[in-house]
């Protein structure tokens, strides 16, 4: 279970509103997670645009946790919202909603590992004092971890399956945007017959190790599971048996 903190009348909280549109949907109407994880990216961007930080530095999404309880549908406008609830010493822990303008219902909460790092050398940098001023005393109350450990795997029984990176997933990073892994997830649940509905409620975590890129891609595996009502749809991006990005998706029901 992800608990989330919610923010102090001191937070510094970013949020627009937008509507859902066609090519953020399934054919059902429903708003894919590849969509939903890119709302969430989106205000977390926006919001460091605005608040002038993202001139510090290259900032690498690490981990994202995300909580779905209901997934919009076409044409519903929704409320995207961040704000910092925690860092260590090179990264800040972001969390961010997607709700409904008028009941303020959250719809989906991200809880995301955001690491700065140099844009010469790519290495992790000590975030700026500053940074805190702007965004008030929560993110350096909860103190965050990261644990790297070492690198997973593959899972030998884990299926292999064909998804074609495209020039146009790449970012400005020149690597697969953080949210286009999620359309390979949306691909084996359309492949493998396992279908969402608007109120299905999930529990999604991305993992990032290493990048892919068009230039340098990845192969991409699969595992479906099934365990005490919750079943489980496991994604791997990995090269010479070693995961460089995983999805671990827990359906309810």
């Amino acid at each position: 279970m992800t608990n989330f903190i919610e923010p102090l009348v001191t937070s510094r909280q970013f949020h627009f509103n937008r509507r859902v549109a066609l090519s953020d949907t399934d054919p059902s109407g429903r708003l894919r997670l590849d969509a939903c994880a890119r709302y969430l990216q989106d205000v977390a961007a926006f919001d460091a645009i605005d608040a002038d930080i993202s001139a510090i530095g290259i900032w690498l999404l690490r981990k994202n946790k995300i909580v779905v309880e209901e997934l919009p549908t076409y044409g519903t406008e929704v409320k995207s919202m961040t704000y910092l609830t925690g860092s260590g010493r090179a990264w800040v822990e972001r969390t961010s909603v997607i709700s409904h303008p008028g009941s303020g219902k959250a719809l989906a909460r991200a809880k995301a590992l955001w690491v700065l790092t140099s844009p010469e050398t790519g290495a992790p940098i000590s975030v700026p004092e500053n940074l805190y001023g702007i965004y008030g005393p929560l993110a350096t109350l909860h103190k965050v971890a990261i644990r790297d450990g070492k690198r997973q795997s593959l899972p030998p029984e884990a299926s292999r399956f064909v998804w074609q990176i495209r020039i146009s997933d790449q970012d400005i990073r020149g690597h697969l945007n953080n949210a286009t892994y999620l359309e390979a997830l949306e691909e084996v649940l359309y492949r493998e017959g396992v279908k969402l509905t608007t109120n299905q409620k999930m529990k999604c975590q991305i993992t990032y190790r290493e990048s892919t890129s068009y230039e340098d891609p990845a192969d991409t595996y699969f595992m479906i599971s099934r365990d005490s009502g919750e079943q489980s749809v496991n994604i791997y991006f990995a090269k010479n048996g070693l995961v460089r990005t995983s999805i671990d998706l827990k359906i309810e029901g």
